[in-house]
């Protein structure tokens, strides 16, 4: 079953600003191609840093840097200092992800770290894309009719070798309902989970039932004999 990565929903087309950009050219920047954050690269396209509206406003305002470390990246990349280029203004080290990564290790990481996007790095560390979370929120635009496919071949064929014929599979706004019987009661828990992970499903309902279920403690019965004694049937 394959899952969606980064790369696969990521704007590829960044709009990005150099390190000695001037704050007029980062704001104009921004409000022509309405943005609210942009990656910082230097020469070799590698991110050192992000501006967001929230560094511009917090310059305007004359809010002072809060990090020792900032301040230091800051005069590495500008000779000035005076807070007037992308070097002063940016935000660093600048949270990234990989390429390659889930989709839910970027919501994770953006849950995190309080970002809403993330600048996106392929396996030379140079910038690929950026990824916000209108991005990642793309995969739970599947049709149902799309969803109800993959789990029935992925998970249920594929994964559970569970023919399609014993299980039915309902989808209704991404909340995916499972009906039918399967081999064994342990296979239930494990088809819930395979098709939860599957992206854009939303909850998963199972009314499945099984012919053999090993989940169950085996039970006895008790009868008390003639003489007075417990005898237990198997």
């Amino acid at each position: 079953m394959r899952h969606k990565r980064v790369a696969d929903v990521m704007t590829q087309d960044v709009i990005t600003v150099p390190v000695d950009m001037p704050f007029h050219g980062i704001v104009r920047t921004m409000a022509e191609h309405a943005v609210s954050g942009v990656p910082v690269i230097d020469a070799h396209r590698r991110v050192v840093g992000i501006v967001t509206e929230a560094d511009l406003i917090g310059r305007q305002a004359g809010v002072a840097p809060v990090s020792a470390w900032q301040a230091l990246r800051r005069r590495l990349f500008s000779q000035r200092g005076t807070g007037r280029t992308a070097a002063d203004l940016m935000s660093a080290p600048v949270v990234t992800v990989d390429a390659g990564a889930r989709l839910t290790t970027a919501a994770a990481l953006m849950a995190r770290q309080h970002v809403k996007r993330l600048p996106v790095l392929g396996p030379d560390r140079v910038l690929r894309g950026i990824v916000s979370r209108k991005d990642l929120l793309s995969v739970y635009r599947r049709p149902d009719p799309e969803l109800a496919a993959e789990v029935r071949d992925e998970v249920l064929r594929r994964a559970m070798s569970v023919p399609h014929s014993a299980v039915s599979v309902a989808v209704d706004q991404g909340v995916v309902t499972l009906s039918g019987t399967v081999e064994r009661g342990s296979m239930i828990e494990i088809i819930r989970v395979l098709t939860a992970a599957v992206d854009g499903v939303v909850d998963v309902v199972t009314d499945l039932t099984a012919e053999v279920d090993e989940t169950r403690p085996e039970t006895t019965m008790e009868n008390t004999g003639p003489d007075g004694t417990l005898t237990r049937n198997p």
